[in-house]
Order: structure tokens, then C-alpha cells, then sequence
């Protein structure tokens, strides 16, 4: 026996602290206040509910006044009783400091293999010193002997932890205890059955004229409560979870608590990651103590949950009834089985790391067969599988099941999931190149910036042999256009294919437009809402080639209309196509909102490149309107589609335009330029970046460069012309004055009428017109008189032979081009 006495500064409170929390008790020591600002993020720890501390009162009021009970004509013993993390601990102390008696602790260690339990107490003097001491001894029968004589009657013994004891250590206790009383000293147990391994709590009954108060869990109205105060919550189901998860213990409710604390934005990812924190801070090791029966009772019931009842698992595990229901009690109230099913899956994967291997081996096998048994689906079993953590080489059969089943029921990612598992952990190179193809194919639906990212894997002969055919949207090749042959081309039976076809021919400069007539006449005659979205946005986009913009906005609409849930590369290409054709005909907001629609679909399925495409439109169009634009983005290195490359060129060098660095425009037009002639494209009306080459140089005075860039676009012009006359001539203002080099009847304007006859003020006056201002507006505008405008007006329409303002704003958009400007038609 070791005896240490020490005096502690008077006013200290008196130990009242358990020393038991090896043996699963769950009160751990009063923690010392924390600085301000100690706690995470600056921000003060909440309070802990009001209703958990009312009761904790009442049950502490209930408890001294039965210790101070003058009708007894003994001294009590008194049980305190309740489930693990009901705040035992605190009640216990709060009833024997509000005594004032003399008191003592009874603390102790798990017992040893032979059986023996080393013990020890400690109490305050009462002679006013604040002198405290403590014994220590193999067993608690050496340390109650020696306590004895210690503890004058009218005095308190307190042993929080009955259920840590071994039956030996308890029936010594008990029989103490009887003799205890008639000395006047009153014992004061706390137990929880939970934790009673060895079932000690029978002994408790021995005793004649124990008295049992019952403590309970914290109510989900009370935590609800608690929780709703953290602020960040971003939806009423969030705090579902963390209800459920807090499974009424209120130990855990101060670990999540605390922990959720800390954080701005309470997700549902936030309360799984705060769960887990605050599971082992409290509960895990309590699961660990109890031994591999509960690990592994609590694995089968995590993994089978919520098909299989908890007690066949226990039955599978041969555990004794009370042995069982003493386990799924402990595992209930320590917050391991939850109600909720997402708190449940965090719990159990906190449980699966702190699982030994040939635990998770016997929990994953009972689970297997208690599930197969019930003809669950096959993700589940291979997920058992693939929990043991074991190589799964060989358990391709069961992989291709699950991975059908997924796809089946519209499972996307758990099928990705259950390919990119068996890759990870086989060595066979036929499964792992089986693997490949079913995550390319998960990711061909649902990433497709993965599918880029990944779409060397196409080349490989593991991977070709499993991926003969894409079943994905064409608009695929896009992201990546190294993986076009490995789209199914001939998936549809519809006219798509076809209009795939003349899509390529009229962006390429290839003729087209005969036959595209033919196919949108016929489709039109059998109603065009009856048009799939997949045709429909292909007819869209050949017409967009073609410069006729009215039918390629109907067509784009009539994919936005009709398009499946599982068609939205099709509908967001249609909205897509609509921006670009609203765009050339100058109705720039409803182009935007149709880019924005576009960039919103192309995420759901992260098309890195399309959705870039759709920024880039906007930014375009932002610059025709003369709005404000944003930054123009870099694209990321490697696997980019030469049109967006082209494009995003374009877009730089119209945004390098307008901020005036025409030498940096100037070399990102040539390089559009090469671009479009690397990738093959010879039709010439798709960017104006030749053409704005030519109003650069006009400019600057540098004619003769001027001249040769405009001579080579007449020149492809011409060629174009010969193919597709009829695109060519609507597209054609784009080459200003030489346009009649192309058709020459295309302007039936006055050869002599010129500009040149009117003066700078008379120019200046005229533009304003032009753009709709009233005569009015300009003369304010000008800080001219209203009179002089009107004089200026009318030696206008003497000069030119006009009789009106409309044949005035006709004449003038017909001379734009030839004045260097652009026409209404040539957006873009």
C-alpha cells in the first residue's frame, strides 16, 4: 500500500474526478477553463443546452436530498443509473459537494488476466487544512480496509464506475458497504449498463433499501435545439444528421458541438467530418475497450444496416442474448448505429479505421452472407468485398454484376466508383484494362473532363478490346478530339448522323447547303417540335456555318424545346448556337442569356471545353455590344479542340482591339488565321478576323498591307462563292466595298453616289441620325442649335437625293461597309 498526503490551497474544490476512463467510464476529468479567444476560430465554445443542465440539477437536487434523508434509521446506499454519456459523472459530483459531508473517491484500472484490480481513493481532510489524501492497493478490498478508518459517519463514499469492476472487486464492495452504513456512512454507486462486461450490476440488488435513480439521454427536441443556435446551418435536413448523430449522448453533442463551432458553413460534408472528430474524441475507444465481440457486432450491424435486423448478426456471431443486447445498447448510445443513414455510413467508416484486419475480415464475411441470403444487389456485396481491404484480383465477375446494376438503376458515379476500386486493387492487366473502359464510360455520361484527362486510356489494347463503341453525345469529340472513332456514330435512327455529316461539310467550306435545304424542307413539312434535339442542334449549327442565322436560331430553339433529360450536351449546344446566331443579328442581351443557359448545362456534366466556348461567347458578344467584358481566360495545355483554340485567338485579339493594343490584336488575328487553315477550314465567313486585319491597316495608313490581306480574303471569298453563292452573298458585306467583286449584283446602289460631298459637320450629324437619335438629341449632343442640324439635314438629303430619314439610314447602312465600318449583318 503506497500513502501520499499533500496540502492544496484553501478554497480548492475537492477531487471528484474519475480515474476509471481505462475502463469505459464516460466522464472524463473537468477540463480547465479555456483563455478567450482559445477556442478555434476565435469563436467562444456555445453553452451547453439548458434542458440538459435543468436535469442534471434536478437529478443532483434528487440525489442530496435522499443523502440527507433524516427518516432513515440508516444510512443509504444510493445507485445512480443511466446511459453512457448521460453526464453521470456530473450529477455524482454536484450531489456530494451540495452535502457538505465529508467525502471520499473510489477509482479503478481494468482488472488484470489473473483476475486482480488495483485500486485507489482519495479524500479531503476536514479539519480545515485543505490537506487531501490518497491510498492505493493491489485490490479494493486493501483499499477499503485502509479507507475505513478514514471516513467518520455522516460521510460520503462515491464509486462512479460500478460497471468497470470485476465480480471479485464488486462483491468486496458491496459487502464494505453493508457494514459501511451502519457506521452512518453513506455510498453513493454510478453505473451504467451499458458497460457492465462482467454483469456486476446484479449485485446491486443485494443490498436492502438501495435506492435507484435513473438518468436518461438528452431528447432530440433538446439537441435540435442546441444545434439550431450554431450559426451556417445551410439546410434544415444538415441538422437532421447532426441529430441523429449525436444519438442523445451528450458528450458527444459537446464534441460535435465544438467542433461545428469552428466552422463558417455547416454542410452536410462538415457534419460528417465533425461526426467523425467528435466520435473518436468520445466514443470509438469505448467500442475498442469492450472488446473484438463489439468490434465486430458493430461492423456486421454498419455493414447490413438497414436490411438486417442487429440481432441476426448477433446470432451469426454466436453471442450470448445478454452479451448482445448489452452490445447493441453500448453501440445505440455511444452513437455507432445512428437512425440517420448518412450519419450511420460516417460512423461506420470511423469504426472500419480502427478496426484490426481480422475483425473486418469476420464482420465483412457474416455481413456477405446475411445479405447474399436476402438477394441484395451486387454493389453491395462487392463493396463487403472490397472493405476488407485485401487485393480483388479475380472478382471481375462480381464487378461487371455490380456495375451493370449501377448503370441500370441511372447509378453514374457508384459505378465509376466500383470500376476505379477493382483497378486500384488488381494486378490482373485484362481486369484493370476492363476497369478503364467502365470508368471512360461512366465519366462519357457524366464528366466529361475526366473522360479528356483520361482518353489516352482509348489507345490501349486492354482498353480498345472492353470499349469497341462510345454509346456518349458526339459533342464528346469536343473535350476530346483524339477519341472521335471510339464514339458510336451509328447509335441513332434518327437523321443526326446525316446532319452530323453536313455540320462537317459546311464548317469545312465542303458543299452543303443543297442538301441541308432538302433535310430541314423535309423535317419541316413533319413538324419541327417532332425533331429530336440531337438533329435539331446539328441543323443549328450547319445553318450557323452557312451565314443563315434566322434558321439556325429556329432550329437551336427547337433543340432547347426538345430535348430528353438525358440530352443536355444537345440542348446546351442548342442554346450555345442560339447565342451565336443572335449575336451576328446584333440581339445582343437575348444572345447572352442563351450563352449563360449554355454555360450552366455544360457543368452538370463538367465539359471543360464546351463551357469555355460559351464564356468565350460571352465575352464576344459583350464587345459587339460594347459593354464591358471580361478577362479572356487561357486554355488549358494539350487536348484543346482546334476551333475553340481559334476562337478564344479571336475573342483575345477583339478584346485587344478595344483596349487600343492593335500590334497585339494584329499578331492574335494572324494567328486565328493559322489556326483555321492548320485545322482545315475553308470557309471564310466564320470570324471576321481577316477582315478586321483589313480596317487595321486602312487605319494606320499601311496600305499595302491592307491591300494584300484584303486581296487574299476576296480570294477565298471567290472560292467559297463557288461552292456555297448562296452563303457567300449573305455573309458578304463583310468584305465592304469589294463585295460586288463576288456579286456583282448583289448592290444595286448608285455607283456614283459617294460621301465625299458632304462636309465633317454634315458627317457628324448623319451618324447620329443613323443610330436613332431624334434631331433634337443630336443638337444637344453636338452643342449645336436644333436649327442647325436641320439646315444640315437638309443640304444632306439635297447632296444625295433622298427624301426622307429612312432612305437616309438605309443608304448609310448600305455604305458602311465601303467606308471602313461594318454592316447590321456583320456581327462577329
Amino acid at each position: 500500500m503506497t500513502q501520499t498526503t499533500a496540502r492544496l490551497p484553501a478554497g480548492t474544490r475537492r477531487p471528484g474526478v474519475s480515474a476509471t476512463s481505462r475502463a469505459g467510464g464516460d466522464h472524463p476529468a473537468p477540463e480547465a477553463p479555456e483563455p478567450p479567444g482559445s477556442h478555434p476560430a476565435g469563436r467562444p465554445e456555445p453553452a451547453r443546452p439548458a434542458a440538459e443542465v435543468s436535469a442534471e440539477l434536478t437529478m443532483a437536487a434528487r440525489l442530496s436530498a435522499v443523502l440527507h434523508d433524516a427518516q432513515s434509521s440508516e444510512s443509504v446506499i444510493a445507485v445512480l443509473s443511466g446511459p453512457v454519456g448521460s453526464g453521470l459523472g456530473g450529477v455524482l459530483r454536484r450531489a456530494s459537494g451540495a452535502t457538505g459531508m465529508p467525502t471520499a473517491w473510489l477509482h479503478v484500472l481494468p482488472a488484470r488476466a489473473d483476475g486482480s484490480q488495483r485500486c485507489l481513493a482519495h479524500w479531503a481532510h476536514e479539519d480545515g487544512t485543505g490537506q487531501q489524501s490518497t491510498t492505493a492497493a493491489a485490490s479494493v478490498a486493501e483499499v477499503l480496509d485502509q479507507l475505513a478508518e478514514h471516513l467518520p459517519p455522516n460521510s460520503i463514499l462515491v464509486m462512479d464506475a460500478f460497471h468497470a469492476l470485476n465480480p471479485g472487486s464488486a462483491s468486496a464492495l458491496i459487502v464494505w458497504s453493508q457494514a459501511a452504513r451502519q457506521r452512518g456512512v453513506r455510498v453513493l454507486f454510478g453505473y451504467h449498463p451499458a458497460l457492465d462486461g462482467y454483469g456486476v450490476g446484479t449485485l446491486l440488488n443485494v443490498p436492502t433499501g438501495t435506492h435507484w435513480l435513473d438518468l436518461h439521454g438528452l431528447r432530440d427536441e433538446v439537441v435540435r435545439t442546441d444545434l439550431q443556435a450554431l450559426p451556417g446551418w445551410s439546410s434544415p435536413e444538415v441538422i437532421d444528421i447532426a441529430v441523429a448523430a449525436v444519438a442523445g449522448n451528450a458528450s458527444l453533442l459537446k464534441h460535435l458541438r465544438r467542433a461545428l463551432s469552428a466552422e463558417a458553413i455547416l454542410d452536410a460534408d462538415t457534419v460528417a467530418t465533425c461526426q467523425t472528430i467528435a466520435l473518436e474524441a468520445s466514443s470509438i475507444r469505448m467500442v475498442c475497450d469492450q472488446g473484438p465481440d463489439a468490434l465486430a457486432l458493430a461492423g456486421v450491424v454498419g455493414l447490413t444496416s438497414p436490411e438486417v435486423d442487429p440481432h441476426q448478426g448477433a446470432e451469426l456471431l454466436g453471442l450470448p442474448a445478454a452479451k448482445s443486447a448489452r452490445l447493441q445498447r453500448l453501440l445505440r448510445e455511444v452513437g455507432m448505429t445512428p437512425a440517420h443513414p448518412l450519419a450511420a455510413a460516417t460512423a461506420f467508416e470511423v469504426l472500419r479505421h480502427h478496426m484490426p484486419v481480422h475483425i473486418r475480415r469476420q464482420a465483412c464475411g457474416h455481413a456477405h452472407d446475411l445479405l447474399a441470403g436476402l438477394d441484395a444487389d451486387q454493389g453491395r456485396l462487392f463493396a463487403l468485398r472490397a472493405t476488407v481491404g485485401d487485393p480483388l484480383t479475380g472478382a471481375l465477375t462480381l464487378a461487371q454484376a455490380a456495375f451493370d446494376e449501377a448503370m441500370a438503376d441511372g447509378e453514374v458515379t457508384s459505378a465509376a466508383e466500383i470500376a476505379a476500386t477493382l483497378m486500384t486493387r488488381t494486378e490482373d492487366p485484362a481486369e484493370v484494362g476492363w476497369a478503364r473502359a467502365a470508368q471512360l464510360r461512366c465519366w462519357a455520361i457524366s464528366d466529361w473532363t475526366q473522360f479528356a484527362n483520361r482518353a489516352p486510356w482509348c489507345d490501349e489494347p486492354a482498353v480498345a478490346a472492353e470499349l469497341p463503341m462510345l454509346d456518349a453525345s458526339h459533342w464528346l469529340a469536343v473535350e476530346a478530339p483524339s477519341v472521335s472513332k471510339w464514339l458510336a456514330f451509328d447509335q441513332r435512327t434518327d437523321n443526326s448522323e446525316e446532319a452530323a455529316r453536313l455540320v462537317l461539310r459546311a464548317w469545312m467550306g465542303s458543299p452543303a447547303e443543297a442538301d441541308l435545304s432538302a433535310l430541314d424542307a423535309d423535317l419541316t413539312e413533319s413538324g419541327i417540335f417532332s425533331v429530336s434535339a440531337p438533329v435539331a442542334s446539328r441543323l443549328a449549327l450547319a445553318w450557323l456555318a452557312l451565314a443563315d442565322f434566322d434558321a439556325a436560331n429556329r432550329w437551336a430553339c427547337v433543340a432547347t424545346f426538345t430535348a430528353a433529360e438525358d440530352e443536355s450536351a444537345d440542348c446546351a449546344m442548342g442554346h450555345l448556337v442560339a447565342a451565336h446566331a443572335q449575336l451576328r443579328m446584333g440581339e445582343f442581351a437575348r444572345a447572352d442569356e442563351h450563352a449563360v443557359n449554355a454555360i450552366n448545362l455544360f457543368a452538370r456534366f463538367s465539359a471543360g471545353n464546351l463551357g469555355q466556348l460559351a464564356e468565350l461567347t460571352r465575352i464576344h458578344i459583350a464587345l459587339e455590344s460594347g459593354q464591358p467584358a471580361g478577362p479572356v481566360a487561357p486554355l488549358p495545355p494539350g487536348r484543346t479542340h482546334p476551333g475553340l483554340r481559334a476562337y478564344r485567338t479571336y475573342v483575345a485579339a477583339r478584346a485587344d482591339l478595344e483596349a487600343g493594343r492593335a500590334d497585339a490584336a494584329v499578331r492574335q488575328f494572324f494567328e486565328c488565321g493559322r489556326l483555321l487553315k492548320r485545322w482545315g477550314v475553308l470557309n471564310p465567313s466564320l470570324v471576321n478576323w481577316a477582315a478586321h486585319l483589313v480596317a487595321i491597316f486602312r487605319a494606320s495608313g499601311q496600305v499595302d498591307f491592307m491591300r494584300h490581306i484584303e486581296d487574299e480574303l476576296v480570294a477565298g471569298w471567290k472560292a467559297w462563292a463557288a461552292v456555297e453563292p448562296a452563303a457567300a452573298q449573305r455573309r458578304s458585306e463583310v468584305l465592304g466595298a469589294r463585295s460586288t467583286e463576288i456579286h456583282p449584283d448583289a448592290d444595286d446602289l448608285d455607283t456614283e453616289l459617294t460621301l465625299a460631298t458632304l462636309s465633317p459637320a454634315e458627317l457628324r450629324v448623319v451618324e447620329l441620325v443613323v443610330q436613332g437619335r431624334s434631331n433634337r438629341d443630336a443638337a444637344k449632343e453636338l452643342f449645336l442649335s436644333k436649327r442647325t442640324v436641320d439646315t444640315h439635314l437638309g443640304n444632306v438629303y439635297r447632296k444625295l437625293g433622298l427624301g426622307c430619314r429612312e432612305e437616309l439610314v438605309e443608304i448609310m447602312h448600305r455604305l458602311a461597309p465601303a467606308r471602313g465600318g461594318r454592316a447590321v449583318t456583320c456581327f462577329g
